[in-house]
């Protein structure tokens, strides 16, 4: 029988099982190698700057609304960085600022399209470690599609009408998507990934249709048989707004031109109430951009500003009125434009045109540029994207000059900006007509609606939003003037 020696024979010492010391230098080579990993951590977070960790952008966001974000988070805290610091390719304005260990730079102007952007901000520091580095990052932008309506040309046979069609497409595609369909579309206005879309029956008296996204629609209440004007939608407050006029033998209630609203939510229409408490009758409306908040025009040319959620057509929240009261903000010939901020509109009258802060209770004069020679008409205009003071504030205006020596007419569209214009677009040739036109939301592109040639031009007979045969929409680049392609359609409205 064999024993194990436990004791060094020499020595007398305790001998350690040898399976422990392979083991142990293994755990203290691994300990160490952790301990020089620390180190070197330690060193490079010593010895370099802040390193980029997250890219945080939302791509539509930054082409659809003004002061959209751009944040650029590290793995430290950080120092205030300067906006010199930044370069943005291709140069765009932006603000900057520090925020623990992030570095937001804001847009105040929405971005191009279907651009790929290069975002660098050099000279970094930590707040503990004095050391610099260069975040970079890219990005690419999309484009929010654009919708228009294309109407079927007139039948030699009355009542044979063929199919309208609602599209959409964007700018830099010619792909082309039928979103609805159906006889006699009048009018449309987008609600996010639905429509609103008002047709002609075959009484001439109209139908008012939600369409969501894959084309079916649901028939929405009017107020009774008769016509609808001016289909605008507020898509954040689920709702509809519309002038309404009976037909001559429809029943109940009649109306002339008054103001309704449409809570999708329950599919019930209310009329707007004026400061008497009676239906409002109004020559022109709409709704505040982003916002339920609605200005209207009376009859007289008073305009006043409404909140249609705070006219409760049911029971009362207590110490609430049952009907709010309209402010009146004045009387004006025209209400021209509504702005993007949300807070402004434009008016005219006889005396010259102005610019409303409803948020400042301010009145601007907004001051013609005079040709001479000429005798300048202006009044349709549309605000650029960005805010009061911006480096984007400005708006696009519709110019008509008449040259009394010739007896002709010139129309262009002009962009005032830091109280300088600049002509954008001018008719193709002398017969062509400006008939509207609109800004896309990062004021990239205008969609100028026109009929190519006013002595041939034939309307196709709708008995409300009645058109040219041929009307087309030319989107043009507001930076260069350039056409960047044509439809035949119009009523061009992006989402």
């Amino acid at each position: 029988m064999s024993t194990e020696l436990t004791t060094d024979l020499l020595t007398g010492q305790p001998l350690r099982p040898r399976s422990m010391r392979p083991f142990r230098r293994t755990l203290w080579m691994l300990v160490g190698g952790l301990v020089a990993a620390c180190l070197a951590l330690v060193a490079v977070n010593l010895l370099t700057g802040p390193r980029l960790i997250d890219v945080d952008v939302d791509t539509t966001a930054v082409v659809s609304t003004p002061n959209a974000r751009l944040v650029l988070a590290t793995n430290r805290q950080l120092a205030l960085v300067a906006p010199e610091q930044v370069r943005i390719e291709p140069a765009t304005a932006f603000q900057v600022t520090t925020s623990a260990n992030s570095v937001v730079i804001s847009f105040p102007q929405p971005l191009a399209y279907n651009t790929d952007y290069e975002v660098s901000v050099r000279g970094t520091t930590g707040t503990a470690v004095d050391r610099k580095g260069t975040l970079s990052a890219e990005f690419s932008t999309s484009e929010p599609p654009l919708y228009y309506l294309s109407r079927a040309q007139p039948a030699a046979e009355a009542g044979m009408r063929g199919t309208d069609r609602i599209l959409r497409t964007t700018t830099g595609s010619t792909d082309t998507d039928v979103v609805f369909q159906s006889a006699n579309i009048q009018q449309f206005v987008p609600m996010g990934s639905e429509l609103a879309v008002v047709t002609v029956n075959p009484d001439l008296a109209n139908a008012l249709y939600r369409v969501d996204a894959d084309g079916t629609a649901e028939v929405l209440n009017l107020p009774g048989v008769g016509l609808v004007y001016d289909l605008q939608a507020a898509p954040g407050a689920s709702l509809l707004g519309f002038r309404f006029t009976s037909a001559a033998d429809a029943a109940g209630p009649h109306y002339e031109n008054v103001l309704f609203v449409l809570d999708l939510r329950t599919n019930v229409a209310r009329a707007v109430t004026g400061l008497e408490g009676d239906p409002l009758s109004v020559t022109t409306w709409g709704f505040m951009h982003g916002r339920a908040d609605i200005i209207a025009q009376q009859y007289d040319s008073t305009l006043l500003l409404i909140n249609p959620q705070n006219q409760s057509g049911g029971n009362p929240l207590e110490n609430e009125p049952e009907f709010a009261i309209p402010v009146p903000l004045g009387q004006f010939a025209n209400l021209t434009a509504f702005a993007p901020d949300g807070v402004r509109i434009a008016v005219s009258d006889r005396d010259g045109q102005y610019v409303l802060d409803l948020s400042q209770g301010t009145e601007s004069p907004i001051v013609p540029q005079s040709v001479a020679g000429t005798t300048q008409y202006t009044a349709e205009l549309r605000f650029r994207a960005g805010g009061v003071g911006s480096e984007s504030d400005g708006y696009v205006q519709r110019v008509a000059e008449f040259d009394a020596a010739t007896g002709s007419v010139r129309q262009y569209l002009s962009l005032v900006q830091g109280g300088e214009a600049r002509t954008v677009y001018s008719p193709a040739s002398a017969d062509e007509t400006i008939v509207g036109f609109e800004l896309s939301p990062n004021d990239q592109f205008l969609a100028v609606q026109i009929v190519p040639n006013r002595d041939t031009e034939l309307s196709d007979g709708y008995p409300v939003n009645a058109q040219a045969t041929d009307a087309t929409t030319l989107f043009v680049n507001v930076a260069t003037g350039a056409v960047r392609r044509s439809v035949l359609g119009f009523d061009a409205t992006w989402q």
